[in-house]
């Protein structure tokens, strides 16, 4: 089937992740109607995706998930490449999901807030780049967003970020092993993380079962995805079209129209009076620079020179430790336990701030992959198989990256995707500040086993988080950055973003929170935009 539909909107909004699908429901919450939400990926269900998982090899965190081919998302497990080319020194492994609700299918659920001084970098340490506004100007959207996602955590706790309300649920119990690790660590002061997960019902959801699988999946949708929000703005009347691929955006000064494509090979274009593109970190500069023409050689919004550079991650450890006695690691959500204690001080003028966590998914697996790498065999495999996922524990560290200009993405017009779509070429590389926070985890990771009696089985290699920022970033400068506070490109008014593509800086923490908070604040702003 071949033929071409037009829609005519007031917002149109690309993406239904966590940006996209709060973006649309807080502006049909405002009265703004007519909105079209495209998504190039297709509907999914939750238990459809969990029967996916236990009936396939474990890949990666996104193995279960649909790949289509005219929405493909990058697959590490295909032999035939990742769909994403790695051109630096460093492998970042990024996955994202392309479905209605996005990523948020399957993360931790971590919604820890920025420090203020992730904010003013520059201003306080000397280093990196300031964001266009200060930590107050995003408290009461912090909190709005805490709601919307529904946010457990103990509000008596001082991570660092200044707090003026509850959580909207009590903390995630710390498990055995997270109690056994804290008593033994007296030093360090670790808390149960804020999660997007009920630890009691809340607006449907049932209470957190314990499952250990939020990364691939949360069997009991106890955590928080996108999905919700998209169901509750098609409430309101937003018009959400699934396998729907935007392939150009359209500019003559402000943004004219975008040109979609569907599965069957039909064709979309869709004008309006405001275009917002939430297709996530990657996906965004990407679509930006693949819109290039006449008017803008270098890609739409991108007269700074400044989209797909600048891109940042938290660059991560985990150490894998053997404790004296059984802790059973693996109970409980996939993470729970955190500790702020080096996020911040003087010391991030020379090296950067990182925050430590256990990793609570089950060890099984790659502890019997260790095993046999190491030609142990039967009968003494299952012993000593059983013997360390009892007493082994997980210690996970995570840094801020500066931005670096030459760290980001480049389109390969010769090659294309299973869509027709450029190629991504992806330089990812850390520089000596970051190397020091690395360093500076891998000596408190040998530390905390000296204290602890433990054996240091493993100190993984270097690697990255998913946390896809930066490209795409705001400022006050349209000649260094792309958007304004607001997310509204300096190029074209009526065209915003939204997404951790924003982030001038990322500090330590996950980015899904300050998602939710800049794009439920970029809604006010669309809808006062629009009754001017």
């Amino acid at each position: 089937m071949t033929g071409r539909e037009h829609i005519d909107a007031a917002v149109v909004i690309i993406g239904s992740g966590v940006a996209g699908a709060l973006t649309a429901y807080r502006l049909a919450k405002d009265g703004v109607r007519n909105i079209v939400v495209l998504e190039a990926g297709p509907r999914i269900d939750r238990a459809d995706i969990v029967r996916n998982f236990t009936k396939s090899p474990y890949g990666d965190f996104s193995y279960g998930y649909p790949n289509a081919a005219h929405a493909p998302r990058p697959d590490w497990t295909n032999e035939k490449g990742s769909g994403i080319d790695m051109a630096g020194p460093v492998v970042a492994q990024n996955e994202y999901l392309r479905v209605v609700g996005g990523t948020t299918w399957h993360w931790s659920g971590s919604t820890p807030r920025l420090h203020p001084a992730d904010f003013r970098l520059r201003e306080t340490y000397g280093i990196g780049m300031d964001w266009p506004f200060g930590y107050d100007t995003l408290a009461p959207f912090y909190n709005e967003a805490e709601a919307e996602l529904g946010v457990a955590g103990d509000h008596t706790v001082d991570d660092g970020s200044p707090r003026d309300k509850y959580f909207q649920m009590p903390p995630i119990p710390l498990s055995y092993c997270d109690r056994e690790l804290a008593k033994g660590l007296p030093g360090i002061k670790f808390f149960s993380r804020p999660v997007a997960r009920a630890s009691v019902p809340y607006r449907g959801r049932g209470a957190c079962e314990g499952f250990g699988s939020c990364m691939p999946i949360c069997p009991s949708g106890a955590q928080y995805t996108a999905a919700e929000h998209v169901a509750r703005a098609e409430k309101l009347g937003v018009r959400v079209m699934a396998d729907t691929r935007v392939d150009r955006i359209a500019a003559q000064g402000g943004v004219t129209h975008i040109e979609a494509a569907r599965p069957d090979g039909s064709r979309v274009t869709v004008g309006a009076k405001i275009f917002v593109v939430a297709a996530n970190g990657m996906e965004t500069p990407r679509l930006l620079l693949m819109s290039a023409g006449e008017s803008s050689p270098g890609g739409i919004a991108n007269s700074s020179g400044q989209v797909g550079r600048n891109y940042i991650d938290h660059p991560s450890l985990v150490a894998r430790l053997l404790m004296p006695k059984p802790v059973w690691q693996g109970r409980g959500p996939v993470t729970v336990m955190a500790s702020h204690d080096f996020r911040d001080g003087d010391f991030r003028k020379t090296r950067p701030g990182w925050i430590i966590s256990t990793d609570n998914r089950n060890p099984v697996p790659g502890i019997a992959a260790s095993l046999i790498a190491q030609g142990v065999e039967p009968p003494a495999l299952s012993a000593q198989i059983r013997d360390q996922a009892a007493r082994a524990v997980d210690i996970a560290g995570s840094a801020e990256q500066l931005p670096d200009a030459k760290n980001g993405i480049t389109l390969d017009w010769s090659r294309r995707d299973s869509a027709g779509q450029p190629v991504i070429r992806h330089y990812y590389s850390l520089g000596a500040y970051e190397q020091n926070g690395i360093d500076h985890m891998r000596a408190a990771f040998t530390g905390y086993a000296a204290t602890l009696g433990a054996q240091v089985l493993n100190i993984s290699d270097t690697f990255t988080v998913h946390h896809m920022m930066g490209m795409t970033r705001m400022g006050t400068d349209a000649g260094t950055s792309v958007t304004d506070e607001f997310g509204r490109c300096h190029d074209h008014k009526n065209l915003f973003i939204a997404g951790a593509s924003l982030f001038p800086a990322g500090g330590c923490v996950n980015p899904t929170l300050t998602i939710a908070a800049l794009a439920l604040r970029s809604a006010r702003e669309i809808a006062r935009q629009l009754k001017t």
